[in-house]
């Protein structure tokens, strides 16, 4: 029992709780099972079908995450920041208040939040490949209409459509990765998907920032269209659909009755009656023997077949329960904690973008839209240490290191210390971020990978609300009471949310438990299942 964690005696087995160590799996007559490298247990076990993704070869997941990755950067990095750094010169240029075009992105993100539910549920019961190619192509229409006129109201319209893009890659990505990936391969894809979310957008803010001081408004979003056009062609031809619905036995991260024996006997039972090849982490077979009948294994997809948008139904529940389905996770104590948790922090690092241009526009620094941009150098920087070396080392002090982060930025912005030096103590904040919401996130796929569409969902729109309401009265805040004051308050709930997590993280196996004998997805029958 790993020190700190108290146990449960209610089920044999619980939900989240996986045997990867191999003498382990000996011990626990597991010796049966498939393993990958390093003999390490796979988990989930793989079907014998090949068009299961678990079975997909390791370069064709790879090349699926990388372009699910840069729709990440491009309709979440990218789209929510489009304008974080020309604010201050887009409100002179149309000569409105800044809270008027600040309140773009809110429109933008309140669209993000509004439709993720949708997405949910539309993606249980169609599967996720349908919901990110509409996704892009909003982003594409939003996008078009952005850079067919200057104009408020042109402005205001490609905002709100661009916003419907964004959830399904915020969101269902990670679900995605669930899909394709093991328990011990998901977390380096989990923390670089959440740099590619939130640190990429600092370079995102430097790009757009220098595109539109030196090029143009419209040039901005002339190239923004090029990227998206991109995109949705490589999404299109080489990203097929991952949902996947197998055999339950072989869901052994999420079974509440462990049936190890009888899975050991089904593989056992193959063994004498297929071929295996094996290839990495993945064993595929020609036939099975399961409950003494020999089912044929469905031939692999080809090329083209792949390319079907729409694929099978996967749900039967109607669309309104899988609408509705979201919002139960906030009854999960764990899985409520790692949404507010990984989307208040979210939100006050996007809640911190928005008064840059306001903040280094004015004294003593008078920036212009290009030096303002420069300034998300930090927050790239610090996103990629984040995501790529101290969440391997020290996931528990992320909090610490986000609030540290949030204080320092709120003192050397008071006092108009060096850009450079701005930026710095920003990276700090930013990650302290993505090792907070890559640990929540790799958290939530683990322990509930069921209920994962669900619990990205609802984080989603959780953030993007606080966002909404930051758009309407944090520039104004900033400006009365001074951006110092604003990043005490989100450094001090960052410290609250770091205390919590002490009693989350003891009493985890017993909230997964509880959850698992009162799962409100199973008593209202919304588990995903074969669908007749």
């Amino acid at each position: 029992m790993t020190l700190g964690i108290l146990p449960d005696g209610k089920l044999p087995h619980v939900p989240g709780t996986v045997l990867l160590d191999d003498v382990a799996a000996h011990a626990e007559g597991a010796a049966g099972l498939k393993h990958g490298r390093g003999h390490i247990v796979l988990n989930p076990q793989p079907s014998e079908d090949p068009n299961d993704p678990l079975n997909w070869p390791h370069w064709k997941k790879e090349v699926i995450t990388a372009i699910l990755c840069l729709g990440a950067v491009l309709h979440a990095g990218t789209n929510g920041p489009l304008l974080n750094a020309s604010y201050f010169a887009i409100a002179e240029r149309l000569r409105t208040p800044i809270t008027n075009v600040v309140v773009f992105s809110g429109y933008n993100l309140l669209a993000a939040g509004a439709s993720g539910p949708l997405y949910c549920a539309l993606s249980r019961r169609y599967g996720k490949r349908s919901c990110f190619l509409v996704s892009a192509l909003f982003d594409i229409i939003g996008t078009a209409i952005g850079q067919s006129k200057i104009s408020y109201n042109h402005l205001l319209a490609a905002r709100i459509i661009q916003g419907f893009s964004t959830s399904a890659y915020e969101s269902l990505t990670i679900s995605a990765i669930g899909d394709m990936y093991f328990v011990h391969q998901r977390g380096l894809r989990v923390s670089i998907l959440n740099f590619c979310l939130l640190a990429a957008s600092g370079l995102a803010s430097i790009i757009c920032g220098v595109v539109f001081d030196r090029l143009g408004w419209l040039w901005l979003f002339h190239l923004f269209q090029i990227a998206l056009v991109i995109q949705f062609l490589l999404l299109f031809f080489f990203c097929p659909e991952s949902a996947y619905i197998r055999d339950h036995r072989y869901d052994t991260d999420t079974q509440e009755e462990e049936k190890i024996e009888e899975l050991v006997h089904m593989e056992e039972e193959a063994r004498r009656t297929s071929t295996y090849r094996r290839d990495s982490d993945k064993i595929m077979e020609q036939t099975i023997s399961r409950d003494v009948q020999t089912v044929p294994v469905p031939p692999k997809k080809s090329f083209f077949q792949e390319l079907a948008v729409y694929t099978r139904v996967y749900s039967r529940d109607n669309i309104f329960k899988l609408i509705f389905g979201p919002f139960l996770t906030l009854l999960n104590p764990a899985a409520c904690y790692t949404i507010v948790a990984a989307g208040m922090v979210s939100a006050f690092y996007v809640g911190s973008s928005i008064i840059i241009s306001l903040v280094f526009s004015g004294p003593p620094w008078f920036y212009n839209v290009s030096q303002v941009a420069y300034i998300g150098a930090g927050p790239f920087i610090g996103g990629m240490v984040g995501g790529f070396i101290m969440s391997l080392l020290s996931d528990r002090a992320a909090m610490v290191i986000y609030a540290l982060g949030a204080f320092l930025f709120g003192y050397t912005m008071h006092t108009g210390a060096a850009g450079p030096l701005n930026a710095f103590v920003w990276g700090i904040m930013q990650c302290g971020v993505v090792i907070a919401v890559s640990a929540a996130s790799a958290y939530a796929l683990d322990a509930f990978r069921d209920e994962s569409n669900e619990i990205f969902i609802i984080a989603m729109l959780f953030k993007n609300f606080i966002f909404y309401g930051f758009s309407n009265f944090i520039n104004n805040w900033a400006f009365k009471s001074g951006p110092a004051q604003i990043m005490n308050v989100f450094g001090g709930l960052g410290i609250f949310l770091c205390l919590l997590a002490v009693p989350v993280y003891c009493f985890g196996k017993k909230l997964r438990s509880w959850w698992a004998r009162h799962n409100l997805f199973r008593i209202l029958k919304m588990k995903t299942e074969e669908a007749a």
